[in-house]
């Protein structure tokens, strides 16, 4: 592969993802970061431009030349602003498409929750820079694909690894057969790496739900038991307690916490399509327990 990807959010569990599989392929991979030394430690055949939000002329300078952009923005307050600027760089220097990590929460009501607005106005900020691009230079067409994940399965790792492996218990708002939808993110760095692999005619304009299980509490502790050694308890809690300790035990803002209170209740079935997209089934709960099981233990 001759094309160039730049890549702004490459060091979370998505960004390494999508990063190792792309340098896998021998792909040009570019890293946009404040901590150059860490990346390099961990990609050392990957380029990297020094720069951060507050000011985008390194990444200005540093997307030239390059044909495709990963945008993975974890401010979730400036996200929109800042997804428009770097869209906007990036097709006025002739990059052809532009994938975003956004969310299924898009699809929920107009403003119903402030993940799904905050995304919406990002994915709307992102095609807007691209019409003004088109429309003021002679610039090329830029495909924009948005990923729509649901529920990460790493929310386990930092809500609530600490009960499990502590305790023994799962607490959450849910009934214990209630269906929630999950996603990997191994699936999501999996599926960004492919879409900047592949034809950029063949996604165009696409927007990719991505469901890849659907599971009850019940069913969560059961799989938990497993890699744990040990029986793991179920505990419902009301929304208050569910709150109280996002926002007090984990500092969570109000508005986040807000959120995932329910965000994807509902969510139950497997997005359509998305094994096709993967070229293999969305990862299991199971399988990605496997591969995290010392935290639980």
């Amino acid at each position: 592969m001759t094309e160039k990807v730049f890549i702004v959010g490459g060091t979370g569990h998505i960004g390494e993802r999508c990063v190792q599989q792309l340098l896998n392929n021998n792909v040009h991979v570019t890293l946009y970061t404040r901590s150059p030394a860490k990346v390099q430690a961990k990609f050392p055949q990957a380029a990297i431009v020094e720069g951060d939000y507050n000011d985008l002329t390194p990444l200005e300078k540093g997307i030239a030349g390059h044909t495709r952009l990963f945008l993975l923005i974890a401010d979730l307050v400036n996200m929109p602003h800042i997804k428009g600027a770097i869209s906007a760089k990036a097709c006025a220097t002739g990059v052809k498409q532009i994938v975003d990590l956004s969310s299924l929460a898009v699809t929920l009501p107009w403003r119903s929750t402030f993940l799904g607005n905050t995304h919406r106005l990002s994915e709307e900020a992102i095609l807007a820079s691209r019409s003004s691009a088109v429309a003021t230079a002679d610039s090329i067409t830029t495909g924009y694909v948005a990923l729509r994940p649901t529920m990460f399965m790493t929310n386990h790792l930092w809500i609530d690894a600490q009960t499990i492996k502590n305790e023994g218990v799962l607490r959450h708002t849910a009934d214990p057969d209630e269906l929630e939808g999950w996603i990997s993110n191994n699936d999501i760095g999996d599926l960004a790496a492919i879409v900047l692999q592949e034809p950029i005619e063949k996604h165009g304009d696409a927007v990719y739900e991505m469901t890849g299980c659907v599971l009850t509490p019940a069913q969560r502790i059961a799989a938990l038991g497993k890699v744990a050694g040990r029986e793991i308890g179920y505990t419902k809690i009301s929304t208050k307690e569910k709150y109280d300790f996002l926002t007090t035990k984990m500092g969570m803002p109000h508005i986040m916490a807000m959120d995932l209170l329910g965000l994807f209740k509902g969510v139950n079935t497997v997005s359509v399509g998305l094994s096709v997209l993967l070229g293999r089934e969305p990862e299991s709960f199971e399988q990605w327990l496997e591969h995290n099981k010392d935290v639980f233990q």
